[in-house]
């Protein structure tokens, strides 16, 4: 009976060859989410970067933009991603810890005290990430930096103690930023980014953490009052695609899809430091007022609240510690080296 069968299996065989060579020379449209506004200076790059890749591969590769998250939050979208609705996304490391919990070892709270903090460690930590979330499936095609976030409030925000009063949104699925908030005895209000604006024009909440840029992009500088002049964590996002559709391609043509996009990314950094700050002082001169907040010992509970938070879930092994250790340990190698 077995040898009955042999022909059949040939056959099979041969057609998954043919079929595997017909779709590796085929065009391919790659369909990209992310919860980024159109009409952003983001979205334009990535815009031209698609007619880049798709003139060098002379149309063998196209990128189709789903902005503004018109394909749900960022689980939504990687949910979509695992069943082939999508193959990627431009989602922030918080949300990539859902592909592998290291991905957000960079928006972790209160690490870094600048930018040039951060340069320094993700020169050494990058490859690192790249390769923890290789492992999972998902090629990382770009890494974005969005800038420090501030709290923006309807109330000035000095003092942790102020956070008592507040009703503070968290993205859904940022366990870390909830956690510290809640804390801090703030009420944390789990919401995806699209009732943000809604839920601050209602009360539902009156503090948002965002990047300055963000908050006039979002409008949500229209809702509050306030912004602290204290970085909280440091946004970065991150361009990531299933693995096997990078490797569907030609071999030309995924060099020319990860060079282009690598390159528009590190211009995109450049980019948003200068549009973060330009925001800020946007901001100011629409009315929105700087509150300089209060300095040891209340900066320090700031810091303890931070770090009891990380703490926790360091021992749940929300993430690798020993990364986490590494990191500080890089930003405290910089600071010794630059500090006066």
């Amino acid at each position: 009976m077995a040898r009955r069968f042999r022909p059949l299996a040939a056959f099979a065989l041969a057609c998954a060859l043919l079929g595997v060579t017909a779709h590796a020379g085929a065009a391919r449209t790659l369909k990209i989410a992310t919860s980024v506004p159109a009409g952003t200076a983001f979205i334009e790059a990535l815009k031209k970067a698609g007619e880049t890749i798709a003139e060098r591969t002379d149309g063998r590769v196209e990128l189709k933009l789903f902005p503004g998250g018109v394909m749900g939050n960022d689980q939504a979208v990687l949910r979509k991603i695992r069943i082939g609705q999508l193959h990627g996304a431009v989602i922030t490391a918080n949300a990539l810890a859902e592909i592998h919990p290291d991905a957000q070892v960079y928006g972790l709270p209160f690490v870094f005290r600048d930018r040039q903090e951060v340069e320094y460690v993700r020169e050494r930590i990058d490859p690192v990430i790249r390769e923890r979330v290789r492992s999972e499936g998902f090629v990382i095609t770009g890494i974005s930096e969005g800038g420090f976030t501030y709290l923006f409030s309807k109330d000035p925000i000095d003092r942790v103690d102020d956070l008592a009063e507040a009703r503070v949104w968290v993205p859904q699925g940022d366990e870390i930023t909830a956690r510290m908030f809640k804390s801090a005895d703030s009420q944390a209000v789990s919401l995806p980014i699209s009732d943000v604006y809604t839920s601050l024009q209602t009360g539902l909440v009156d503090t948002v953490t965002i990047n300055p840029s963000g908050a006039i992009a979002l409008q949500w500088h229209t809702g509050v009052n306030h912004f602290t002049d204290a970085p909280l964590l440091f946004l970065v996002a991150m361009m990531v695609v299933d693995e096997r559709i990078i490797e569907q391609l030609d071999a030309g043509d995924r060099e020319i899809v990860r060079g282009v996009l690598e390159d528009a990314f590190e211009r995109l950094d450049e980019t948003t430091a200068d549009d973060n700050r330009e925001a800020l002082a946007a901001l100011e001169d629409r009315g929105i007022s700087r509150i300089e907040p209060a300095r040891p010992p209340d900066e320090r509970e700031w810091e303890a609240i931070a770090r009891r938070t990380l703490q926790a879930l360091e021992e749940e092994g929300r993430f690798d510690s020993t990364l986490l250790e590494r990191v500080r340990g890089l930003v405290q190698e910089y600071r010794a080296q630059n500090d006066d």
